[in-house]
């Protein structure tokens, strides 16, 4: 993958252009187990790899971040980092200032991971609140599974993030180191448990949800259509960005007069 938009990798003159022209991408992901086939940075590699693509169609330089994002209900796999909610938070707002500064007027959060969603809309508002920005997330995997519900389960460590790490890096996906994980049926009972949206219990392990740590249909995509997912995802990312953006151009409140 064309990593020219990655922000790290340009020069200040470089940065300076791609910057000006007012939108820039974060990115958050997880460090954290995903069985034996996949990589600890899952979820970091996968938000990477739509938001490059993403960066493509809009020409906006992509943010480094950090690839650990809150899991805490991991940390009994060794490998699996967490950072605290409010060391997110800081972290998008402290970046944010920068990107603000050098006029960025426009932030895309691009997200892959549930534990990091209610960190990141809060990060996204105090970015608001304390810059001239508009911020809009994506939450990526949740695109992924909306757009192929059948063919990419919103499963832990199955079909749905293998694609993604496919379409990175074929390489880093080891079916060979595949080993049993929970029962679909059972880790989806689970997750449904923890993802209610009206009266839901609050995760403390991800062993509540799959006793192995993973569950899904790994073996059931390949690097092709894995390619073909994840662009189509980074079309309707843009296609969702250019709707919101002229929705909000009708939406702004009148200036108030200023008093004389």
């Amino acid at each position: 993958m064309d990593s020219k938009w990655m922000l790290a990798e340009m020069t200040q003159p470089a940065a300076e252009t791609a910057l000006g022209k007012g939108t820039a991408i974060l990115v958050t992901g997880s460090v954290e187990q995903h069985g034996g086939h996949l990589p600890l940075g899952t979820d970091a590699i996968a938000a990477l790899t739509i938001a490059l693509r993403v960066a493509e169609r809009i020409e906006a330089p992509v943010l480094p971040l950090s690839p650990v994002g809150v899991a805490p209900y991991h940390l009994p796999w060794a490998g699996s980092l967490t950072l605290r909610p409010e060391t997110l938070i800081a972290l998008m707002v402290d970046v944010c200032g920068g990107l603000a500064a050098a006029g960025v007027r426009r932030i895309l959060v691009v997200n892959w991971h549930e534990g990091n969603t209610p960190s990141v809309r809060l990060g996204a508002d105090e970015m608001q609140r304390q810059h001239p920005v508009r911020v809009i997330v994506a939450e990526s995997h949740v695109i992924t599974n909306s757009l192929y519900p059948d063919e990419m389960e919103f499963t832990h460590a199955g079909a749905m993030e293998t694609a993604a790490v496919l379409a990175h890096d074929p390489g880093l996906v080891d079916i060979d180191q595949l080993t049993g994980g929970d029962p679909v049926n059972e880790g989806t009972k689970g997750h449904a448990l923890f993802r209610r949206r009206d009266v839901f219990p609050v995760m403390k392990d991800f062993r509540e949800v799959a006793g192995t740590g993973w569950y899904g249909s790994p073996d059931s995509v390949n690097e092709a259509r894995a390619r073909e997912i994840i662009e189509e995802v980074a079309d309707h990312i843009v296609t969702s960005m250019d709707e919101i953006s002229t929705a909000l151009v009708d939406r702004q409140p009148e200036p108030e007069e200023e008093e004389r």
